[in-house]
């Protein structure tokens, strides 16, 4: 039978018969007391619980929403939508946050968060707005000036023929001065956007408008020959005065930014302090309680004392053997335990091992403990992340950009005194973009994170490696001082980007170019060294990507240089100054033409005719490549349409257009291109699609379905330079093509290598099995040709039969040897 527990109401009761009424009223004073202890450490102990559990929620999710506005302060330039979009989503979670407390002066302080947030958002809203109108206005003012241009031109040609010369000279040295600052204002405005610090925006546009006043000065020094470059000279005028008043409304703006960003900033820290003030105030008020109770128990002791002198006579022994076993030592581990919550050691508990009254109050107390150690815990868990969160990559989790400039700085610091040089590198992974246009940005990031983890292993302890954002990182070794020493680190790095990588169940290839800079050699602070990196690894890109290179003074020359021709090649595709020329093909047997690779010619205003060896490198890093391809193909299509309109006979006569790689594995191609012959009479049986066999190879299985589509829809396609690539004779069977073109290299030695001519027969033999036919390229002597009939081989092209034609040549050729000749009616 379970033994009944003496409470300890029951013993006062006992000691109170037996030490009469008085002993009793002292003991039942006691055990209110101990009561209303009880009462208070269950009261209180939820009030701090709920305190800090509201202020641990408000806490994160201010830092979490902290971070979000610093994102959307960084992209607010680029993106109106996202930037309204974003704004409403945080707004939203603002106005759900003010809610969360009852606290009058948390309310207000959200408010005033709330109100600088608008700010910052209509501010952001209207700095995009004015760049689109700066934008608009910088297009409108480079077409006047191209309209200037060509009446200038025009006046210069009129005056030559009447044999004046008084200005011709000046006006074109002042156009190409105008332009000239057209240009240095529109990079200007440019640097604008890169978001630097209020005081280099002031110089920046002190600069643009330093700069508009020189191409007021050079217009102003253009003579009006006539009223139409006078009216050309007007409305010059006009839009610049509007372009300088959007520029002092986007200083205005800018400044207010500044100002707003500040306040937005204050208010923030003035919340977080309130918040962190609140939870002071927490801690304080169980101090207070620890006081209370210290009071509570005192006054306790106090009619204990009193109890135990009025009946001193009848029991003190016994009153004293009372209080000490069943008061004094529970509140003594009770004050010890207040006194460790005092001191924020919240994982230590109480422990009376009583069955009475006090178990409810160790019961209460260790709960508050464990209630405050889980608060605790949490906020500073909170604190944590958000500082891990403020300087790691998310996706990767290795440092960002903020942490490895501090870090640079860091080093630079050190070095500085120390008097010893570091070494840095920029990299960024090749063709990451077409990763995401074809397998999507899940598979990119998935990339981004294998990519993160090869560095890591590669780099280990030896330096720093950050995530800088998109397929760009930077690794910083603060002890390798030598270049020598670093090349090392940059070839593995290349080497381990160079395996598979396996995403959606198939391998995936990819490189990385890499840019080194060492300091102080290529820059003794933080800008200049990031900056003369990033060079570097656009270099080692412009060199064929999969390297690295180190920095050089050159480079940045060649990056200038980079820029003047991409604006060229814009320039030449506005003012169509691309020719086609025709290269025909041959039957060699028959013989007959049986088509022609329609290759692109630049008729530059300055430098003549220039072979795409001389601009398609710079279209292709600029991404230009891909409208030259368009316009390719555009130029094909209307010209087939055109000659079957003037009545030439095309019948089993074929057009071979060259596609970048960037253009063959753009989603929907085929899509595009019917699009495009839907406007001409041409047929798609009539065009040859042809993609290297580089490109082919560098995604096989995304070429292969892309190859599959395009001849579903009538075209044929061709591998071109077949044999300089990565392919394998077996690796035709598995590639639906029409076509393969022996690469020029194979042919240049097929009469006296018999290396060669059974490298060819091999191919002639395979594609025969496998129903592909074959074009040999680069043929240029009958010899060459005899040893091609000798293997069966076809059709050929070269120099021997004809030289690339323009399109009146080349419609007289195929006119001769096919009887293509317009019919007459």
């Amino acid at each position: 039978m379970k033994k009944a527990v003496l409470t300890l109401g029951a013993r006062l009761a006992i000691t109170v018969f037996m030490l009469m009424a008085i002993t009793g009223v002292g003991f039942g004073i006691v055990i209110s007391a101990l009561y209303s202890v009880e009462s208070i450490l269950e009261t209180e102990s939820s009030e701090h619980v709920s305190s800090l559990t509201t202020n641990s929620v408000v806490s994160r999710q201010i830092f979490e929403l902290s971070t979000r506005v610093q994102l959307l302060e960084q992209t607010f330039l680029y993106n109106e939508s996202i930037l309204t979009e974003e704004g409403f989503n945080i707004d939203e979670q603002l106005q759900l946050m003010r809610g969360l407390s009852t606290n009058d002066d948390f309310k207000k302080h959200m408010d005033l968060f709330i109100e600088d947030f608008h700010r910052f958002l209509g501010n952001s809203l209207t700095l995009n707005r004015i760049l689109q109108e700066l934008g608009h206005i910088d297009v409108g003012l480079g077409e006047q000036i191209d309209q200037l241009d060509l009446l200038v031109a025009e006046d210069k040609i009129d005056q030559l023929l009447d044999k004046k010369y008084t200005y011709i000279t000046d006006h074109i040295d002042l156009m190409n001065m105008l332009r000239e600052s057209y240009l240095e204002v529109g990079k200007m405005v440019g640097a604008i956007r890169s978001r630097i610090t209020p005081e280099t925006e002031k110089v920046v546009i002190l600069e643009v408008l330093k700069e508009l006043d020189i191409f007021r000065l050079h217009l102003a020094n253009l003579e009006a020959t006539n009223e139409a470059i006078a009216q050309d000279k007007r409305q010059l005028s006009r839009a610049l005065a509007k372009y300088t008043a959007v520029l002092r409304k986007l200083r205005a703006n800018l400044d207010q930014r500044w100002i707003v960003m500040e306040s937005l900033l204050d208010s923030q820290n003035q919340l977080l302090s309130f918040v962190e003030t609140t939870e002071y105030q927490v801690q304080e008020s169980a101090l207070s309680l620890k006081e209370r109770l210290e009071q509570d128990i005192g006054d306790l002791r106090f009619v204990v004392l009193v109890t135990a002198l009025v009946a001193v006579i009848f029991g003190v022994v016994f009153i004293s053997l009372m209080v000490k076993r069943h008061i004094r030592r529970p509140l003594d581990a009770l004050i010890d335990g207040f006194y460790q919550l005092e001191s924020s050691e919240f994982n230590q508990r109480i422990s009376l091992n009583r069955t009475d009254e006090w178990n409810t109050i160790e019961k209460a107390f260790n709960q508050m403990a464990s209630r405050l150690e889980e608060i605790y815990r949490q906020l500073n868990n909170e604190k944590k992340n958000f500082n891990y969160l403020a300087h790691h990559d998310p996706l990767t989790g290795m440092a960002n950009r903020l942490y490895i400039n501090q870090q640079l700085d860091s080093v630079i610091a050190h070095s500085r005194k120390q008097g010893k040089p570091f070494t840095l590198l920029y990299l960024d992974v090749d063709q990451f973009k077409n990763i995401n246009d074809s397998l999507g940005h899940g598979a990119g990031d998935q990339l981004l994170k294998e990519v993160s983890d090869r560095l890591l292993d590669v780099i280990g302890a030896n330096g720093h490696v950050a995530r800088l954002g998109g397929d760009e990182f930077m690794v910083l070794f603060p002890n390798v001082q030598s270049i020598k020493a670093v090349s090392v680190f940059a070839e593995a790095i290349n080497r381990a980007l160079r395996k598979a990588f396996t995403l959606e169940g198939e391998p995936i290839y990819v490189t990385s170019s890499i840019g080194v800079c060492q300091y102080p050699e290529h820059g003794d602070n933080v800008e200049t060294l990031v900056r003369n990196a990033d060079t570097a690894m656009y270099y080692a890109k412009r060199q064929g990507r999969d390297q690295f290179c180190v920095y050089t003074d050159a480079m940045t020359h060649e990056a200038h240089d980079l820029i003047y021709k991409s604006a060229g090649i814009r320039r030449a595709l506005e003012n169509d100054e691309f020719e086609l020329l025709f290269q025909p093909q041959f039957d060699i047997v028959a013989p007959t033409i049986i088509g022609a690779e329609a290759l692109i010619r630049w008729n530059h205003p300055e430098l003549g005719q220039l072979s795409p060896d001389a601009f398609l490198d710079v279209a292709e890093q600029t991404g230009l490549i891909l409208d030259i391809d368009d316009w390719v193909f555009k130029q094909v299509a209307a010209l087939v349409s055109e000659w079957k309109s003037q009545g030439f006979n095309l019948d089993g006569i074929s057009f071979s257009v060259n596609f970048s790689g960037r253009k063959f594995f753009e989603p929907g191609l085929g899509k595009q291109l019917d699009d495009v012959i839907a406007m001409y009479d041409c047929s798609a049986t009539q065009l040859v699609l042809e993609i290297t066999e580089r490109d082919m190879m560098s995604r096989f299985d995304l070429s292969a379905a892309t190859i599959k589509d395009l001849r579903k829809r009538g075209y044929r396609v061709s591998i071109d330079d077949f044999g300089t690539g990565y392919s394998s004779l077996a690796s035709l069977k598995n590639l639906p093509a029409d076509t393969i073109k022996l690469d020029r290299s194979f042919i240049l030695d097929i009469v006296t290598s018999d290396r060669d001519l059974a490298i060819v027969k091999s191919v002639m033999t395979l594609a025969e099995e496998l129903g592909l036919s074959v074009v040999a390229e680069g043929v240029e002597t009958q010899d060459q040709v005899d040893s091609l009939i000798s293997i069966d081989c076809q059709y050929a092209q070269g120099y021997h039969f004809a030289y690339p034609l323009r399109e009146d040549q080349w419609m007289l050729l195929l006119s001769a040897y096919n009887n293509a000749l317009p019919r007459t009616s």
